[in-house]
C-alpha cells in the first residue's frame, strides 16, 4: 500500500490585528495514501496455507471462493504504508522554499486552530464499500509500522460505499487536535501519518474476493495567530 507526498499551499489572510493575534490561515495538502487489499488478501492466503486450506505454494486465493473448500469468515487488518511528513527540511532540500514561510512564522506563533480536516477520496476500483478509519500520527518520520506504541489515533472517518468519490468529514478523538497541534508547533516539524482499517469476509455471503484500491488524501486547513508586534516581520 503505497503512499506519496503532494504539496503544501501557503494561504496567508492578512485581517486587523486582534487580542488573539494575526490570523494566517495555511493550507496544507500533504497527506497521501494508497488503500489496497493486496497485502491484507496475502496475509490471509498465508493464514489459510498454514492451515492447510490453500496449498502452499499455490497462486494464492482464488477470486472467486470455490464449494469445495469449507467458507471462512476473517475480520483482516488494513493499514496504509506510513506516509513521513517534513515542513521543516534542510536549506539543501528541494522542498526547503516551500515551507520557509511555516518556519519563519512558528517563532511568532500563539495558538492555532484547525478549520477544517477533511478525507478525499480521488479514486476508488475497491469492490467493497471503504471502511470506516481511524487515523494516526507518530512523532518520528520513521516510526516502526509494527509498534503500537509510537502511534496515536487522532481522529476518525467514516466509511463510504463502494465507488465513492468525493469529500468525508474527520471526526477528533480525545486528546487528537492537541497532539496534532504540537506537531505543527514543534521547531522540527516532522512526523508520520497513516490510516489503519479492517475488512470482513464471508465466503458463504460473497464468494467473490474483494480486490481494487482506492487514492485518499488528507486535506488541512489551520489559521495560526501570530504575535500582531511581530507579523509585519512575516511577510
Amino acid at each position: 500500500m503505497a503512499a506519496r507526498k503532494q504539496t503544501a499551499v501557503l494561504l496567508p489572510l492578512v485581517v486587523a490585528a486582534c487580542g488573539g493575534g494575526v490570523p494566517l490561515e495555511v493550507r496544507i495538502d500533504e497527506f497521501t495514501f494508497e488503500l489496497g487489499l493486496d497485502q491484507t488478501l496475502a496475509v490471509l492466503a498465508a493464514e489459510l496455507a498454514a492451515v492447510g486450506l490453500l496449498p502452499a505454494t499455490g497462486p494464492g486465493l482464488p477470486e472467486l471462493w470455490p464449494d469445495a473448500l469449507p467458507d471462512i469468515e476473517h475480520d483482516l487488518p488494513m493499514t496504509t504504508d506510513p506516509v513521513a511528513v517534513d515542513l521543516t527540511p534542510d536549506p539543501s532540500a528541494p522542498d526547503h522554499d516551500k515551507y520557509q514561510q511555516i518556519n519563519d512564522r512558528s517563532q511568532i506563533v500563539r495558538r492555532i486552530e484547525i478549520n477544517e480536516l477533511v478525507l478525499r477520496i480521488d479514486a476508488s476500483t475497491l469492490s467493497i464499500p471503504i471502511p470506516d478509519m481511524a487515523v494516526q500520527l507518530a512523532d518520528a518520520q520513521d516510526a516502526n509500522p509494527d509498534d503500537r506504541q509510537a502511534w496515536f489515533t487522532i481522529g476518525r472517518m467514516p466509511g463510504a460505499p463502494a465507488g465513492f468519490v468525493g469529500d468525508l468529514p474527520f471526526t477528533w478523538e480525545r486528546g487528537g487536535e492537541t497532539y496534532f497541534d504540537t506537531q505543527l508547533q514543534d521547531d522540527v516539524k516532522e512526523f508520520a501519518m497513516r490510516g489503519t482499517s479492517s475488512v470482513h469476509v464471508k465466503t458463504a455471503d460473497e464468494p467473490r474476493l474483494p480486490h481494487g484500491k482506492a487514492l485518499l488524501r488528507l486535506i488541512v486547513v489551520a489559521t495560526f495567530f501570530v504575535e500582531p508586534t511581530k507579523a509585519n516581520a512575516a511577510f
